[in-house]
């Protein structure tokens, strides 16, 4: 009886199975927690109405080298007019972005764009500020894009992301607006 060609069909069958292995995706995040990106409806209209969005971020999946953010995107405007608002930096929300792991929440410092730019040119982020101005970052496929908030992370892991309306604006009644937490947008890296 030869021996050597079950032998060999033996071991290509386990380099097979350690191989496929080896390229299976990361560990999925446990329920409730979604891995990148994740959008939820959030109704922009009037103060007080909030959102908690937990996410995980995966191994293999997300780039913790980059920054993160939470953005929001509504259906573009004919006439411009909630853009132009936004432009003029007069459309603040509270952010809050979190760590949690086994039920203990760290908070995690997030930076607007004007924070953003500051730093870029050696400012200093101020510690402890939640309201960020939304940001009118770009037009795509019919949506505007704007960002809310950017920050860094510093591990995998667990992570929940609360965004509060903090005044009255009117001017997106009736308009489908959703919050997105994701890798920031290209700018370029």
């Amino acid at each position: 009886m030869n021996i050597a060609p079950r032998i060999a069909g033996l071991l290509f069958g386990c380099i097979g199975l350690f191989a496929g292995a080896a390229c299976s995706p990361s560990t999925p995040p446990p329920p409730g927690h979604h891995a990148l990106p994740v959008t939820v409806p959030f109704p922009m209209d009037k103060a007080g109405q909030t959102a908690r969005i937990e996410f995980s971020i995966v191994e293999g999946q997300a780039n913790l080298k980059r920054r993160f953010m939470v953005g929001l995107n509504f259906p573009q405007t004919e006439d411009g007019s909630i853009e132009n608002v936004i432009q003029q930096k007069d459309v603040p929300v509270q952010v809050q972005v979190f760590s949690v792991d086994q039920g203990k929440m760290t908070p995690i410092q997030t930076q607007d764009d004007q924070t953003i730019l500051a730093v870029a040119n050696g400012a200093t982020p101020k510690a402890g500020n939640d309201i960020a101005n939304l940001h009118l970052h770009a037009y795509q496929e019919g949506a505007s894009v704007c960002l809310v908030t950017g920050f860094y992370l510093s591990h995998y892991g667990h992570y929940l992301a609360v965004v509060k309306t903090v005044k009255d604006l009117p001017m997106f009644k009736n308009i489908k607006t959703e919050l997105k937490v994701d890798e920031f947008y290209n700018t370029g890296e």
